[in-house]
């Protein structure tokens, strides 16, 4: 039963109401991380039903109803109480209304065929997704940059220069951002690191507290002990950014 869903849900319940599968789920992680200081959290709150459009099957629309937990941040400091645990990006993206590998197969419509034809075709193929939602897709994210990265490049960044910064995260092969946290606490990058186990390599600058962070976090991990370019032994990796940075500064 756990193939029916994408990864990290597991099947609660299957039935069938108006025509359309309903399958029951929820999440296999055991505990959720707080997307504002990223301490990691047990304690539940509350649930509640997040419904996704899922893969058409047997000549019927498919709709997953995700029991999703609300946690309790505690953090003393953290301004976020309450929240939602994030389901795994293979799954679905947050707020999304359909599942990942729904929404990849209306992006390839919409890069095949465009607004109306993909709609007239969605429409044999049971999917419910308008014009206008077809050719809202195409900026996203394909199914493909959905994947775990493996080399990433770690730096602060300002919301306010001189009072207030975040933490930048990038994937290094895909050339892209990836994510951006609240603050450059060690804890913060600590936590995001523990949720992404298949990060390799990792490109930071001289920061102590990002080394510490992904030393405890990605013991395995090869990440720079200063801003340098990679060693014979493999044991030194700065992005281009770091390397040219740090040739600038040299006497």
């Amino acid at each position: 039963m756990k193939a029916l869903l994408p990864v990290g849900l597991v099947v609660e319940n299957v039935c069938t109401r108006n025509g359309a599968i309903e399958i029951s789920a929820r999440s296999t992680a055991s505990a959720a991380s707080c997307p504002c200081c990223g301490r990691r959290s047990r304690h539940v709150h509350s649930h509640y039903l997040r419904h996704l459009a899922d893969l058409p099957a047997h000549g019927c629309q498919v709709r997953l109803l995700v029991a999703v937990r609300r946690f309790r941040c505690m953090s003393r400091r953290c301004r976020q109480a309450i929240f939602s645990e994030r389901l795994r990006p293979e799954a679905a993206r947050p707020w999304g209304r359909r599942t990942t590998r729904m929404q990849s197969l209306v992006r390839h419509l919409a890069l095949a065929l465009g607004g109306r034809p993909a709609q007239a075709l969605g429409r044999r193929l049971l999917l419910c997704v308008s014009k206008d939602t077809f050719l809202r897709s195409l900026p996203a994210v394909s199914a493909v940059d959905m994947t775990e990265p493996r080399v990433i490049g770690i730096d602060d960044w300002a919301w306010r220069k001189g009072q207030r910064y975040g933490t930048l995260i990038c994937d290094l092969e895909r050339h892209r951002v990836i994510d951006l946290l609240p603050d450059r606490e060690p804890a913060t990058v600590e936590a995001w690191l523990k949720d992404h186990p298949g990060i390799g390599i990792v490109a930071r600058d001289r920061n102590g507290g990002y080394a510490g962070a992904v030393a405890r976090a990605l013991p395995d991990a090869v990440h720079p002990l200063a801003v340098c370019a990679q060693t014979a032994a493999g044991q030194r990796v700065a992005d281009r950014w770091h390397l040219l940075d740090c040739a600038g500064s040299s006497p």
